[in-house]
């Protein structure tokens, strides 16, 4: 049996998909990272449970939370380097394939169903034939741009989530001196990241003179804000996404996606309700003399947790039948 492997490898999570080549689904698996030293004890374990005859598996695609420069990649987020020539040493794969995890994601979206797995958060005036552009927080903040080609997409990933944080206004102020006293360089993933909502809450606590607060974990603070039952959380979440549609729009004017800005990542699609408020475009679309230019483009919120897993299947599936 000819089986096809995908793996999505975030800071915090990894999900792994082991499918035959036609697409149907034979396992899959999440695992949370902090419980393995490396990605070869996780990806042991999976193995371990997979039947004789689905080995060797013929083509692997892992979409890691790194930039790619070639066979060995560190994580930017976790302390695990991933050595592609060691994982075919020790492991029954025959090919091994490398990439971004917002490749992924990038190729992922068009293995979407627009109806299901998209929330239009902006309608728009969509151009098919000109470029995409992706951006999602989660553990990091990933960015990518896509270029359409004959058959699809061409996806080309970016660092750009470590570009500069700068304030929307004065009282974005205060937040930007106050992470200069824990970091050297302040970029958006500093706080578009579960990390970064952590200390929005933190920093919003002490503005509003609360001393004694507790250490909540980011999906605390998106419970608490969806529930409506501590203010502080609200005010951090409203925050986060202010923040997150201006890095948008940056995204957005830099690259003009006229064929549509997708959000990705877990956060956006657990605090749904604060992005269809309006605070995401009303932020997004704060460009001044260039608002007119970012009504035009549509902008998707992406709730399907599995896009980037879809993608890197997609991989696995092409690189097996170019090799």
């Amino acid at each position: 049996m000819k089986t096809v492997l995908a793996a999505d490898i975030g800071g915090t999570k990894t999900l792994l998909q082991l499918s035959q080549v036609d697409g149907k689904t034979i396992m899959q698996q999440r695992f949370e990272n902090s419980a393995y030293v490396d990605f070869e004890s996780l990806l042991s374990i999976f193995l371990s449970a997979v039947p004789a005859e689905c080995l060797p598996v013929r083509s692997c695609c892992l979409a890691i939370a790194a930039p790619i420069t070639g066979r060995q990649v560190a994580l930017t987020n976790l302390p695990w380097i991933i050595d592609a020539d060691k994982l075919l040493a020790e492991f029954p794969l025959k090919e091994l394939l490398l990439v971004n995890d917002f490749a992924a994601v990038g190729h992922g979206i068009g293995e979407l169903d627009h109806e299901q797995d998209l929330l239009v958060l902006q309608q728009g005036e969509p151009v098919a034939k000109s470029l995409r552009a992706v951006i999602g927080a989660g553990t990091g903040l990933g960015q990518a741009i896509m270029s359409p080609i004959h058959k699809g997409w061409r996806v080309w990933p970016t660092q750009g989530g470590h570009t500069d944080f700068a304030p929307l206004d004065q009282t974005q102020q205060p937040l930007l001196e106050k992470l200069f006293q824990h970091f050297q360089h302040v970029s958006y993933e500093r706080i578009l990241s579960g990390c970064g909502l952590e200390m929005l809450y933190q920093f919003i606590a002490e503005r509003q003179g609360l001393t004694h607060t507790v250490n909540l974990t980011a999906e605390q603070i998106s419970d608490y804000a969806i529930q409506d039952t501590d203010a502080t959380a609200v005010e951090a979440v409203k925050l986060f996404v202010e923040i997150y549609g201006a890095q948008a729009g940056n995204l957005a004017l830099t690259t003009l996606p006229r064929a549509g800005l997708f959000i990705a990542g877990g956060i956006a699609a657990k605090n749904l309700v604060f992005f269809e408020q309006g605070e995401f475009i009303a932020s997004f679309l704060a460009k001044g003399r260039m608002r007119g230019v970012l009504e035009q483009i549509p902008v998707y919120l992406i709730t399907n947790p599995e896009v980037g897993l879809l993608g890197a299947r997609l991989l696995a599936e092409k690189a097996l039948y170019n090799a």
